[in-house]
């Protein structure tokens, strides 16, 4: 029981005395006596009329528990987080890019973070522990990143038409309210150009060349697409201010990428690696890995070596006079043409879904589908053959977008048949599982299934991408690689995940050039020079994230390993499957343990 008492304070301000006493015990509150004076008495006097009552009314009367329970406060807590409690924001626009975010953004997460310590953990169910863990583990990591001042750095922060890009893409017709959406997106643009341009402090040169590009295909893009996509469909009320819009966006998207190009002093090149104690800082607390950024390197040669040894004998396998060299460029040549290549995704993506009914391998999540898109100006020089761009609903139905790197009219007839060479078909039918069924989309279906809010809202890139990994091999198992050039493209793409172990914390860290970087990605995978660039500029905005495919993969095949050998002959991929991915996308250690769980295995 709780009582407050008052008293005045040595500044003759009133000041309050709070104890607690378990139960109804006078004597306890007796005890308490020699701490009152006159004042406080008149308090006293008044509660020891309702505690006489109380007492003679005994059974009467039932005293409700104002505490609540570490589980309450948890779900309390989680509530409050998701619904936005914490969060520090501006009414104005575009809050996330003013000078002041990085510093509200650490407030935020640190107040967020004292109220989740707060919670007793040792009295938490097991399930509500590793939430729990998720959930310090990214405030520590957004408290951490505001130190890195991303939005001073990287010019392409304030390029924001990426959502824009989304509701057009392919023949996509937006809905009335999405055209709505799509005028304010215009009309905001210019205005996180303007703060680009007053934020701005030495970017990096090879982010520069990024931003700058991307500017000039969203010009593009304002110009031509979108202006005829307004034509065919936007509402009659909207179509002149779109167009207005557009036209004005255009043309500071064009300013702004002269004044990054020619007029910004740019930084050190190499001045977007993180170093090695904020990668190792990384790997340890927000990853829950037991490597730094050498072991990480280590670990990653152990494997490539093994990987390329693997691949060689494959190569021998379907041409035993050829080089491995010759056997992969054979392959590339085999790719459809430039029109093609979404088709091509399509249909592989349909024959392993397929597969997977057919078979019985998984459940797949009713009232979803896939759809495939062009990849997003933003992204066209860091994903060279596509990605995953996540899940929305549309009346119903989970529609998940899966965006393709194609040729585009502004390609030189060399950079045409570099990417068809890319875009081979041995290739696109492992990407097409990897991103699609059952990798990325089906992974985030099941996310969205969990009644579990930090299991559905939070992720780890080591389980998603180590699920997608593991998709590639589980699909081999199934007998879904139908050719030579299925197989080896499957061995080859684990070899270029291997290279990423390498290189990604070898450039954060300054034991490789960028330069270095592609030129490994180019003579140890076999990867086309402009993939491998694409590869080494995302590995500098995204440090740790490039490892997450194998280091991921192997902790589940490990996994998998372990609970098939304890569960004997009575062993279940489908059951595996499922548990695995009906845990939630949680950081490997978490993930074990959640999984462990599940099967009843402490």
């Amino acid at each position: 029981m709780r009582i407050l008492l008052r008293r005045p304070g040595v500044d003759g301000s009133l000041e309050r005395i709070d104890f607690h006493i378990a139960r109804l015990d006078l004597f306890a509150l007796l005890d308490h006596f020699a701490l009152l004076d006159l004042f406080a008495l008149l308090d006293l006097f008044a509660f020891l009329v309702l505690l006489v009552l109380l007492i003679g009314l005994p059974g009467c009367i039932h005293i409700p528990s104002t505490s609540r329970s570490p589980s309450q406060k948890f779900d309390e807590f989680v509530s409050d987080y998701f619904g936005g409690k914490f969060a520090v924001r501006h009414d104005t626009p575009l809050a996330y890019l003013r000078p002041d975010h990085d510093s509200l953004s650490a407030l935020g997460a640190t107040t967020a973070l004292n109220a989740l310590r707060s919670i007793d953990t040792a009295s938490l169910a097991v399930a509500e522990r590793i939430d729990w863990l998720q959930l310090e583990a990214n405030l520590r990591r957004q408290i951490r990143d505001t130190s890195l001042h991303l939005s001073n750095r990287n010019p392409i922060s304030y390029l924001t038409l990426g959502n824009l890009s989304w509701k057009i893409a392919g023949s996509r017709t937006p809905s009335a309210g999405e055209w709505v959406d799509i005028l304010k997106t215009l009309r905001d643009a210019p205005l996180a150009l303007s703060l680009g341009r007053d934020q701005l402090n030495h970017p990096p040169p090879l982010w520069v060349r990024l931003a700058a590009n991307a500017a000039k295909r969203y010009e593009d893009m304002l110009t031509g697409p979108l202006v005829n996509k307004i034509n065919q469909s936007a509402p009659d009320s909207l179509k002149a201010a779109l167009t207005l819009s557009a036209s004005e966006t255009a043309n500071r998207l064009a300013s702004f990428r002269n004044f990054i190009q020619d007029t910004l002093p740019a930084g050190a090149e190499g001045s977007w690696m993180v170093g090695a104690p904020y990668y190792d800082w990384v790997l340890k607390n927000f990853h829950f890995l037991p490597y730094t950024a050498s072991s990480m390197i280590d670990t990653g040669w152990r494997i490539h070596r093994e990987t390329k040894e693997m691949l060689e004998a494959v190569a021998r396998r379907i041409n035993s006079t050829a080089s491995l060299e010759q056997t992969v460029s054979a392959m590339k040549a085999r790719h459809p043409e430039a029109s093609m290549i979404a088709e091509a995704y399509h249909r592989q993506s349909d024959r392993v879904r397929q597969l997977l009914i057919s078979k019985d391998l998984v459940a797949i999540p009713p009232a979803e589908t896939l759809v495939f898109v062009p990849t997003p100006p933003d992204l066209r020089e860091t994903y060279a053959w596509g990605g995953y761009g996540g899940i929305e609903e549309s009346a119903g139905v989970h529609v998940g977008r899966f965006f393709v790197t194609g040729v585009v009219p502004a390609m030189t007839p060399a950079q045409v048949d570099e990417k068809l060479r890319i875009q081979n078909f041995g290739w696109i039918t492992v990407i097409a599982l990897h991103e699609g069924y059952p990798g990325h989309h089906l992974q985030t279906l099941y996310a969205l299934k969990s009644p579990r809010p930090v299991r559905s809202r939070l992720g780890s890139t080591y389980y998603g991408e180590g699920w997608a990994l593991f998709a590639e091999s589980w699909m081999g198992r199934s007998g879904f690689y139908a050719t030579a050039d299925d197989s080896l493209a499957w061995l080859q793409m684990r070899l270029w995940r291997t290279a990423r172990v390498i290189v990604d914390p070898s450039i954060h860290t300054g034991r490789m050039t960028y330069e270095q970087a592609v030129q490994f990605m180019v003579n140890e995978v076999g990867l086309e020079r402009s993939a491998a660039e694409a590869e080494v500029n995302r590995y500098t905005t995204w440090p740790t994230q490039a490892p997450s495919y194998i280091i991921g993969w192997l902790e589940i095949e490990r996994l998998r390993n372990e609970i098939r050998s304890k569960e004997g002959p009575a062993f279940s991929e489908k059951k595996f499957v499922e548990t695995l991915l009906g845990v939630g996308s949680l950081p490997l250690a978490l993930m074990r343990r959640a999984v462990l769980r599940q099967y009843g295995f402490n």
